[in-house]
């Protein structure tokens, strides 16, 4: 629960505070149970490669909260001065190396990535996560192809947040599953309702478990509740605020029920947690991403000297177009 809490409440303040912000920025509210079973899952030696929508991936393995708004926020002492913004956030410490923006970007270099662990025998698997919309790309046939091909040990997991259409795995695809898309490759597939933290991570965990006993690579589907706020393209999404106390009386309407926050909740309620005992953890977990995002905003902007620090140039060299006609 404190896992997903990170990783909502972080968003929150994003969204709260998206006038601070320039250009685009994607948040993960809705698939946060995904996040939590991926924190759960993975291992010291595990590599990890994530998308734009990667804030909550990151506050759910621990990434400092600060250093990450920092860069978001455009500001100094951020892993790239403020550079890479929230867009391509990574933490090298926790087995992120690199996050790729582009639309299933990350897909290839985590095969890449894979097969370089099974090649020198090192520990570990590496977890590609990318969107349903990464399936429209060649590049992840292609790469499940090789994947499969050459038995990495990877595990490609789909955060799908469209709803299947005229018994269609969403409106972009012919295909009835997403699962089948991998399935074609060799790859197997399975689907699991991220809407149920429980359920998600069982299933990632077994995935795991195949995964690393040398059987080659393995696709998780997790359908995630599409949160409301994505349906405002182009604008700053906005929501209400999660409020632990609706996990005690009956779910209104298709968030609601869909909420993976929510769901966790109701489900430790049921077991006979009491409400005040999550509501002092959130308590806790506001209180850290408040004062993280109070000492982010207190720290310097990057200077502009940073916008070309540490970047490398290739000069043409002088002789470059001697020898050539008019043409060529």
């Amino acid at each position: 629960m404190a896992r997903m809490l990170r990783a909502r409440r972080l968003d929150e303040v994003v969204v709260d505070h998206s006038e601070l912000i320039t250009g685009v920025f994607h948040v993960g509210i809705g698939q946060e149970g995904t996040a939590a079973a991926l924190a759960a899952v993975r291992g010291p030696s595990d590599v990890l490669t994530l998308t734009h929508r990667n804030h909550h991936h990151l506050a759910a393995i621990g990434s400092d909260l600060e250093v990450m708004l920092r860069e978001i926020l455009g500001r100094d002492g951020g892993p790239q001065r403020g550079r890479a913004g929230t867009l391509h956030l990574a933490d090298p410490g926790l087995g992120v190396p690199y996050t790729s923006a582009m639309v299933a970007g990350g897909v290839p270099l985590a095969v890449g990535l894979a097969y370089g662990k099974m090649r020198r025998r090192e520990a570990g698997i590496v977890f590609s996560m990318f969107g349903d919309g990464a399936l429209g790309e060649g590049a992840v046939q292609e790469s499940f192809n090789i994947a499969s091909l050459w038995r990495v040990p990877v595990l490609f997991v789909c955060e799908n947040n469209a709803r299947p259409e005229g018994g269609r795995a969403n409106a972009f695809q012919a295909a009835a599953t997403l699962a089948s898309l991998a399935e074609v490759n060799g790859i197997p597939g399975v689907a699991a309702d991220a809407r149920e933290p429980a359920e998600v991570e069982s299933a990632l965990a077994a995935l795991a478990e195949r995964v690393r006993g040398g059987e080659g690579p393995a696709f998780l589907e997790a359908r995630c509740e599409p949160w409301p706020g994505n349906r405002t393209l182009g604008a700053r999404p906005g929501t209400a605020r999660l409020d632990l106390v609706d996990a005690a009386r009956d779910a209104d309407g298709e968030w609601e029920r869909g909420d993976p926050i929510l769901n966790e909740a109701r489900r430790l309620l049921s077991a006979g947690v009491e409400l005040g005992a999550l509501l002092e953890l959130d308590r806790d977990v506001r209180q850290e991403v408040d004062g993280a995002f109070a000492a982010a905003t207190g720290a310097p902007l990057s200077p502009v000297s940073a916008a070309l620090a540490d970047v490398w140039a290739n000069t043409p060299s002088p002789l470059a177009g001697e020898g050539r006609g008019e043409g060529d």
